[in-house]
């Protein structure tokens, strides 16, 4: 499914939250997801680093205004859904959230109900800072990194859900469309607040389109495509018919191999195609999505500035059509340096200036 970029080949950054607490004491603590004040402060403090850093790019903000940004949306943390459905969360100074992964039966989660979001601390603390900044500004912005199906099915069972894709299959199903069901409902719950449920996913649809829903695929490498098209793929065509304009994150390094169930997705408009992956033949495979190339975070804090040319050069060559491609970097850690990050701003503004 096709959908027109709002920018030409845009270009999104995130750093780790060791980057931020290196570099600016920044604190990663429960009250910086669920403080009003801490939220605004934060995110203004943010957004100031970023332009000291790229604002040459146009990156960041000069002179920042508060927001009332209620979800993080410089950081890549998914945790919401799995304290929702009972697992604790583990907070740092220098680290996104933490899931404390519990160890259910099959049989304990088909019998478990859906939970409802005002028996959870997390989403209660949720709801009030909407309200409380709400109230202060009149509006709130961002929502919550919201996962997936089988990252939610891991944080609740640990491996044994791959020997359930065996031993067990119809239950399998029945979890998944359970896990369905409240996706749905907590996604419809804050895009009425916010009109987004996926900018704190990945921010990068901002620049394509902001309502789009980002279902996070980061586990599905682990399984093969068969299983995928088996036990997840009917799960994700109705999620994608339900929650519209639809995406898929895949952060492994190899959507390749994914591709072909993904082509069946119809209403998918946009990919986060993660690096390593084959690029052309991801493109074979889904002609029209538009597609969020993603460099890698680990080789960008060793490589040289070359490199990082060389293989993001390499990625806008292979992936198709520029015009319906964007580029991302995620989770760099303290210790990257500014010109490698430079770099990536400079070869998409050459290609923005002279074409492919």
């Amino acid at each position: 499914m096709r959908i027109e970029s709002k920018t030409f080949l845009p270009v999104e950054i995130v750093f780790h939250p060791n980057w931020w607490h290196n570099m600016t004491g920044m604190r990663f603590d429960r009250n910086h997801f669920f403080d009003p004040d801490r939220r605004v402060d934060d995110e203004k403090l943010m957004r100031r680093t970023l332009w000291e850093h790229f604002g040459q790019f146009g990156y960041g903000e000069e002179h920042p205004e508060p927001e009332p940004i209620i979800g993080p949306v410089h950081l890549a943390a998914g945790f919401m859904m799995s304290s929702l459905w009972g697992c604790s969360i583990i907070y740092s100074d220098n680290n996104s959230p933490v899931v404390e992964p519990k160890t259910m039966t099959v049989e304990e989660l088909v019998a478990l109900k859906i939970p409802d979001p005002s028996n959870n601390r997390d989403f209660r603390d949720f709801f009030l800072l909407i309200k409380k900044l709400r109230d202060r500004f009149g509006y709130v912005y961002g929502d919550i990194g919201w996962g997936n199906l089988q990252n939610l099915a891991l944080d609740l069972m640990g491996h044994s859900l791959f020997l359930a894709y065996y031993d067990n299959p119809e239950n399998i199903h029945r979890i998944y469309d359970k896990f369905n069901q409240s996706v749905i409902e907590m996604m419809n719950l804050i895009r009425a607040e916010t009109g987004t449920t996926s900018i704190s996913v990945n921010r990068s649809i901002i620049n394509v389109e902001p309502t789009i829903n980002l279902q996070s695929n980061c586990s599905v490498q682990m399984i093969s495509n068969d299983m995928y098209e088996e036990f997840l793929l009917p799960h994700e065509i109705n999620l994608s018919k339900k929650l519209q304009p639809y995406g898929i994150h895949h952060c492994g390094d190899n959507m390749h191999m994914l591709a072909e169930g993904y082509s069946k997705v119809k209403e998918a408009c946009f990919f986060d195609v993660g690096w390593g992956a084959d690029i052309a033949r991801c493109r074979e495979k889904i002609p029209d999505a538009f597609f969020n190339v993603r460099l890698s975070p680990v080789k960008i804090q060793t490589c040289t500035p070359n490199e990082v040319e060389h293989d993001l050069i390499n990625l806008l060559e292979n992936a198709g059509d520029l015009s319906q491609v964007g580029i991302c970097c995620i989770n760099m850690d303290w210790g990257t340096p500014d010109e490698n990050v430079a770099k990536i701003f400079e070869v998409a503004e050459r290609y923005r200036k002279y074409g492919a």
